[in-house]
């Protein structure tokens, strides 16, 4: 039996199956489902690529931590949007995206048996591969009424105990809510009690509209226990070019690098020097250009999915409008009549975890020009 037995395929794998059908079928569906930026990189980034890429000593085979260039890049920006500061040389990992940095490090450090705390609501890929190697999850609840944030205080401390791997994400995927610094104060001294290894994915920490996102390393001590993650995905529009960046102590990383001299070679050497140039030149600029036009796009749904009866908030982070279905309908029962009434797809919050009944996730990565054409289809 392959061991990819004991997993489902991917989230939205699926998902794009199901929308190609539908294209096959004549039908012109406007979808909010996955999270992939419509608007272009900065054209800054893409001609500094295309001067680099001309270097004919940047085709080789990159180091399987990144180059030192890019990790430079990436202490750089820990410094200056954080305040911290982190040994490129040894405190640094270069990743191909930070999907890859993630599931390995779930690989590295799950054994058989091992015990895993995931949130209810979040990415998939710390649940599937803690299963895929052998270990159980524990699932953390989040509700509304905690406003989607994990409470320590609900966790057995037997489970607690027995558990490796403490998995977070803020602002968050579905949800969109960020967390303030005390929040990481309690998961690091929650953390530093049960003996658990925090990972903190910060893929959207350049997108918010209020307060700033934190990091765990503004907190003293953070780096014993945290590997922490960035990603360039959504800063720059460039989720193709699979690049972000993990940070932490040596000895928490060490599994992280064994992971990847055995699984990659390295993202191609001109992806990493021009995006690692971006990072230091152009973060602030674009990030307030891009910060700016999601505001407007997730507005402008809101107002049309409150009309139909919605509860929809603003979020505190990402482009991710996270909904309660109009009353007395399922998730999959207003992801199917917005399909067949309107031709828009939302994808149902069930499909993030078993506290998503109820609740939808709307994307609001697609053009200006596809989401007039949805404002107009509801109007």
């Amino acid at each position: 039996m392959p061991r990819t037995d004991i997993i489902q395929e991917y989230l939205f794998a699926s998902i794009d199956e199901k929308l190609e059908k539908l294209a096959k079928k004549g039908i012109d569906v406007i979808s909010f489902g996955v999270g992939d930026p419509d608007s272009p990189p900065p054209e800054k980034l893409i001609n500094k690529l295309g001067a680099i890429i001309k270097n004919k000593d940047m085709h080789n085979y990159s180091p399987y931590v990144g180059t030192l260039e890019f990790r430079q890049s990436a202490a750089a920006y820990m410094h200056k949007r954080y305040g911290v500061n982190f040994n490129p040389n040894t405190e640094v990992v270069g990743l191909i995206g930070s999907k890859e940095g993630i599931g390995n490090t779930v690989i590295a450090y799950t054994q058989k048996g091992s015990l895993n705390l995931v949130p209810s609501l979040s990415y998939p890929i710390p649940r599937t591969m803690t299963k895929l190697a052998g270990g159980k999850v524990f699932s953390l609840h989040l509700t509304k009424e905690n406003n989607f944030l994990v409470d320590f205080d609900k966790i057995p401390v037997e489970t607690a105990n027995q558990a490796t791997l403490l998995y977070l994400n803020y602002p968050n995927n579905p949800t969109g809510v960020g967390a303030e610094l005390d929040f990481y104060e309690k998961a690091l001294a929650f953390a530093e009690k049960h003996d658990l290894i925090i990972i903190s994915d910060n893929a959207y920490g350049e997108i918010y509209f209020d307060t700033k996102p934190h990091s765990f390393f503004e907190i003293a001590g953070a780096k014993k226990r945290v590997l922490e993650y960035h990603s360039l995905s959504k800063m720059f529009n460039i989720t193709g070019w699979r690049l972000a960046f993990a940070l932490g102590s040596p000895q928490l990383l060490k599994p992280l690098k064994v992971m990847k001299t055995n699984m990659d070679s390295g993202q191609f050497k001109p992806l990493q020097l021009a995006a690692g140039w971006a990072l230091e030149n152009l973060i602030d600029d674009f990030g307030e250009k891009q910060r700016k036009t999601y505001r407007q796009r997730l507005n402008a749904l809101k107002d049309e999915l409150v009309k139909l009866g919605a509860k929809v908030e603003l979020p505190g982070g990402t482009f991710f409008l996270w909904g309660e279905t109009p009353e007395g309908m399922s998730s999959n029962d207003f992801t199917e009549f917005l399909l067949e009434k309107y031709g828009i797809f939302v994808t149902p919050g069930n499909m993030f975890g078993e506290d998503g009944e109820g609740f939808f996730r709307a994307s609001l990565t697609v053009s200006d020009e596809r989401l007039q054409q949805a404002l107009a289809r509801f109007k």
